[in-house]
């Protein structure tokens, strides 16, 4: 008789379970997803030419996580975005305040302000490539560590 009644009680408390589902669905707000179109537009690419007058390596609440450079060009200030990689590895980059660079990518705008997606860093010296052409951040050192993954598996590199 216990068994019986247990699971009388179990069924009943399913069957008010599977009712107030429903009702507790119509009060909540729908699911809004928000679009955001590609940020790096190839086509929108420029080039700009100015001095270095700031590093910003911790940026403050609201910018892109990584380094900036605040470069003084013809048109004003300008917040470049070079990621956090670019000062990391064998071939690292440190950015000097004063120093003359000239710029390639992308002006877009992130969190109502405008940021500039730096492809190429070029210096009197040196071309530091920071995206790939579709602008996505270079990680130092992931060619070598797919290429060790690729023979790992038995393909061929």
């Amino acid at each position: 008789m216990r068994k019986m009644l247990g699971g009388i009680s179990l069924l009943t408390v399913l069957a008010i379970s599977s009712l107030a589902a429903p009702l507790y669905a119509a009060h909540k707000p729908a699911f809004k997803r928000a679009v955001q179109t590609p940020r790096y537009d190839v086509t929108k690419e420029v080039t700009i030419q100015g001095t270095i007058q700031a590093v910003v390596k911790k940026p403050t609440p609201g910018m892109m996580l990584g380094t900036h450079l605040l470069v003084a060009s013809p048109k004003g200030t300008i917040d470049a975005h070079i990621g956090g990689f670019v000062e990391r590895g064998q071939h690292a980059y440190s950015p000097a305040v004063g120093q003359s660079v000239k710029l390639v990518g992308v002006m877009t705008t992130i969190n109502h302000k405008s940021v500039f997606l730096t492809r190429t860093i070029e210096t009197g010296y040196r071309t530091v490539q920071v995206r790939t052409a579709r602008g996505f951040l270079i990680v130092p050192g992931m060619k070598g560590r797919l290429a060790q993954a690729k023979l790992a598996a038995g393909g061929a590199q």
